[in-house]
């Protein structure tokens, strides 16, 4: 180890005392005290090096006699000191930050008092590194338990509304070394780069159909796709178009013309389709051992020496085939 880190045995003898005096002081407080200087954890490591260089010296040169272990228990002592002073400043910072974080009003009104705020001027900068570094721990263990909300309730949820930064946010002191003020900065929270993707809901068939059907519907149609010209409209007479007393509008749309007739003539339409067809009289020259199908859907079962009439079709399928001849009267 160079030289220049080592105390002389007047600053080691100082760093010593002042070890002794901070402690003394912090022994009954519940909060940090002032440090001597900023650079104290560093020289209390300078000091306990120094000793133990010191005894190694005193040990290769006069051996293990009564200086050697004089210095011994000086070193044991700085030891311990140091321990029980970080201890219990370690538990003080701890308990600062974790108060002044959970720190509530006491009324709904009322405002929470913070405590009274760290000189980090008279602090170690190592302990100022470890206190921010709480702070932040403290801040995350609010938002998972939700603080917040089982402080306040429901007021702390419709009145708090958490900024959210674009990925890649940077704050200002990430561009300096020195701290710009006495706190950690505030944690940022960023906004998702991809989103959750959203359930995808089935779409009833129905649903759809009818939602298509409604949509029809309600489309305006053009009046003059439904307009009659106006040559083949006949003039429509006032008693048709007013209802008389006591009977709806409706009534007389629906009513029967009295120069309508109801005919039969539908019931005669497969007949007359049917006598139009011409038929074809032939003569079986060779039996079929199965029924054929004719044009009226009935089975004919066709043996030879028989004469039928059958249509057009089905007749010069027959003769062509040479199963029949034709036999014309």
């Amino acid at each position: 180890m160079s030289s220049d880190n080592l105390l002389t045995p007047q600053q080691a003898r100082e760093i010593q005392e002042q070890l002794f005096a901070t402690y003394r002081q912090q022994t009954n407080r519940h909060v940090p005290v002032h440090l001597p200087r900023k650079d104290f954890w560093e020289m209390i490591k300078r000091l306990l090096t120094t000793l133990d260089l010191q005894i190694h010296d005193m040990i290769r040169k006069h051996g293990a006699d009564l200086r050697v272990q004089n210095e011994q228990k000086r070193q044991a002592n700085v030891r311990h000191i140091a321990s029980e002073l970080a201890r219990r400043r370690m538990v003080a910072m701890m308990q600062h930050a974790s108060s002044q974080s959970l720190r509530m009003a006491t009324s709904v009104s009322d405002v929470a008092t913070p405590l009274p705020p760290i000189d980090w001027q008279k602090a170690d900068a190592a302990e100022r590194a470890l206190y921010n570094a709480i702070e932040k721990e403290m801040d995350k263990f609010k938002m998972t338990i939700g603080w917040r909300e089982m402080q306040d309730g429901l007021r702390g949820e419709m009145e708090f509304v958490e900024a959210t930064h674009k990925p890649g946010t940077m704050q200002l002191d990430d561009f300096t070394d020195e701290a710009l003020t006495d706190r950690a900065p505030p944690a940022l929270v960023f906004e998702d780069e991809k989103p959750e993707p959203m359930d995808a809901f089935d779409v009833d068939e129905e649903d759809r159909i009818a939602a298509l059907e409604w949509d029809a519907y309600e489309t305006p149609q053009n009046p003059s796709e439904h307009q009659q010209p106006e040559e083949s409209a006949e003039p429509m007479s006032e008693t048709s178009v007013q209802p008389t007393e006591g009977r709806h509008g409706a009534a007389m749309e629906l009513a029967p013309s009295a120069n309508a007739t109801i005919t039969d003539d539908w019931m005669n339409e497969d007949e007359s389709v049917t006598e139009a067809e011409s038929k074809i009289r032939i003569r079986i020259l060779q039996s079929f051992e199965d029924p054929i199908a004719t044009a009226d859907g009935s089975e004919l079962l066709l043996k030879a020496g028989d004469v039928h009439n059958l249509d057009e079709t089905m007749a010069t399928w027959l003769i062509e085939s040479g199963t029949a001849e034709a036999a014309p009267l």
